[in-house]
């Protein structure tokens, strides 16, 4: 790992004393605020197209899926190219074409941009998190974890509500024109960064790079997939399924719990447990969040325990994200760790959106929820086994 020449003092020196980590997060705060606006915003477009549910839930799942497709030829491009240009082009992919969903409104023309958008995602994601670990020493790298989620939490804990209140009641443009500029401004301190490539590389490719991965990282992997799910399902459905002030107090509050659980859970785990210590008990009350949120969705009198379910859903995935990225940088290298985490928030975004989608145009809001938290449930015994395994057996 990138720490394993560093000497102690180094490793105690603060994440923010590195000149290009920071521009990275500055850069990366630019470039999720895209994201950010137009995650609940574009199913809202969706609607209002009169494309329906199933449209508004697939628009995230092509965004998604067009991310995890591109993340897993991230690494060939940064090892030839670096992880400046791989961020560069990323700010250009998903600013560029979200100033176009006015001018395509048709379904295929939201599904299509989103696509384009996902692809840029994906470049963001890989390089930026990877980048923890590239530019960290291994001592700071929980702590690192944890100001990035800061670093990309922030815009979500104020785009995901603002997008939605400013689209609901001064329409759609305005949005679109914010999650155009955000991130083309970002490429201003990526000119900042080095023209790093990847420290470590497994050597590997092709399938055989793909199998190592799996089984270097796949108990991590599970409980970051299941929240990641409920994530996605619920930025894209909040909107649709309460009302517009309750669903903005919600989308506040999602990102909020998360971020701060996500720091805390940094700036603490480098110093009170191992990686992958804190993945059991943080499962677990992020499934009793989305099971709480199943139960109370469709009742009108009980829309403040349906805020307090995503609260508690926000603090179970908060420390999940944080701890399974540090479990994977433990059995991984970063570029690799990085896209296998990656993998697991947007496929999991992408896939609990479109599930979430289907499952309730054919029954309920109730329905929908409730299996992803079962889905949870069942992801905890290899959360529990991401835990008690080392660096050396996967």
């Amino acid at each position: 790992m990138p720490g394993s020449h560093a000497d102690v003092d180094s490793e105690a020196i603060s994440p923010l004393r590195h000149r290009p980590f920071v521009l990275m997060l500055l850069a990366s705060a630019g470039t999720f605020s895209g994201f950010s606006l137009l995650l609940p915003v574009v199913p809202m477009w969706a609607v209002e197209q009169e494309a329906g549910a199933v449209v508004a839930g697939a628009a995230t799942g092509t965004f998604m899926a067009s991310t995890v497709l591109v993340q897993f030829v991230v690494p060939a491009f940064v090892r030839s190219f670096g992880y400046r240009s791989g961020l560069i082009l990323g700010a250009v992919l998903i600013g560029l074409p979200a100033s176009l969903l006015a001018v395509f409104p048709s379904a295929a023309g939201i599904l299509g941009l989103s696509f384009v958008r996902g692809l840029g995602f994906g470049f963001i994601t890989v390089c930026g998190s990877a980048l923890i670990a590239e530019l960290l020493p291994q001592g700071s790298l929980a702590r690192g974890s944890g100001l990035y989620g800061l670093a990309v939490g922030m815009p979500q804990l104020v785009g995901l509500p603002f997008g939605s209140a400013v689209a609901e009641n001064w329409g759609f443009a305005p949005v679109f024109a914010l999650a155009t500029a955000l991130p083309l401004l970002a490429i201003g301190p990526l000119l900042g960064l080095p023209r790093s490539r990847p420290k470590e590389d497994t050597g590997s490719t092709g399938v055989r790079a793909v199998a190592d991965l799996v089984m270097a990282t796949w108990r991590p992997w599970l409980p970051m997939f299941a929240m990641s799910a409920g994530y996605g399902a619920l930025a894209s459905f909040l909107p649709i399924v309460l009302t517009p002030s309750v669903a903005t107090i919600a989308l506040l509050v999602i990102p909020g719990t998360a971020m701060l659980t996500r720091w805390l859970a940094g700036h603490f785990g480098d110093r009170i447990a191992a990686p992958g210590r804190l993945l059991l008990p943080a499962l677990a009350v992020g499934a009793v969040g989305l099971l709480l949120f199943a139960l109370v969705s469709e009742s009108e009198s009980w829309l403040v325990a349906a805020v307090v379910a995503v609260a508690v859903f926000g603090v179970g995935f908060g420390v999940v994200q944080n701890d399974a990225l540090v479990t994977m940088f433990d059995r991984a290298p970063a570029a690799q760790a990085s896209v296998s985490w990656n993998v697991a928030y947007d496929a999991g975004q992408g896939i609990g959106a479109v599930a979430v989608g289907a499952v309730i145009s054919a029954t309920t809001v109730w329905a929908g929820f409730g299996l992803l938290g079962v889905a949870a449930l069942v992801m905890l015994p290899a959360a529990w086994k991401a835990g008690k395994k080392g660096k050396t057996d996967g």
